[in-house]
């Protein structure tokens, strides 16, 4: 008896855990507040972008101002990641609002725009390349890359948010043209940030087979 009260003990508290969970889980979505999160994302997102866009480099500090950079955009790419493997554990059904889509258009704008902003620093290390050391312009380059990456994923995790936001969308309906209009601006804006990553990469090939010489299959076993 004594342990078949103990089973019996053990059973409720593993439904217990088991309805926590199960409620965790279908209140992942509204918990975290997913249109406060992604309007937190856009701006985050600004900031960065502006903070990218403002980097000067130097043949004095090259280096430090790309950790930095660096460094803000893999803090930001965790944060996607984060609300993006939220999403995909979460079940269940949401109400989809035109704020929510529209801070999905806008986060897709300024993944393309962070693009374009890191091809910018490729083209100031390509600049400042013949007054570089070949360590200096290989780590650099090597950075550039991994932000190339880094813009990259990004893209590709918030469209895979908006096509699983869309797959919960309770309201497909009344919100289909808003739906439509958000598709056709995530496939666009993943489009630029393609094609600006494929720029970048093609200059930084093209640095390497100028500038680092012999050094060049080192450089890019790197990437």
């Amino acid at each position: 008896m004594p342990h078949s009260g103990l089973s019996k003990t053990h059973l409720v508290l593993f439904c217990l855990v088991l309805v926590f969970n199960l409620q965790a889980a279908r209140a992942a979505v509204d918990g975290v507040g997913l249109a406060t999160e992604l309007r937190e994302l856009v701006v985050d997102g600004n900031v960065l972008l502006a903070a990218m866009q403002r980097t000067t480099l130097t043949a004095a500090d090259m280096a430090g101002e790309l950790a930095s950079v660096e460094a803000d955009t893999r803090t930001y790419r965790t944060r996607i990641i984060t609300l993006h493997s939220m999403l995909v554990a979460t079940d269940g059904t949401i109400s989809v609002t035109g704020g929510q889509l529209a801070s999905l258009q806008s986060l897709a704008a300024v993944s393309a725009a962070l693009a374009e902003a890191n091809r910018s620093i490729a083209s100031q290390i390509r600049g400042l390349a013949p007054v570089v050391s070949a360590t200096t312009l290989d780590s650099s380059l090597a950075t550039v890359l991994r932000l190339s990456d880094d813009i990259g994923l990004m893209a590709n995790r918030i469209l895979e948010m908006a096509d699983k936001i869309l797959v919960m969308a309770d309201n497909i309906g009344l919100m289909a043209d808003r739906i439509i209009a958000t598709q056709v601006i995530q496939s666009n804006n993943l489009a630029l940030v393609l094609e600006a990553n494929l720029q970048t990469q093609t200059n930084a090939i093209t640095l390497v087979q100028l500038f680092l010489g012999s050094s060049s299959t080192s450089c890019c076993s790197v990437w």
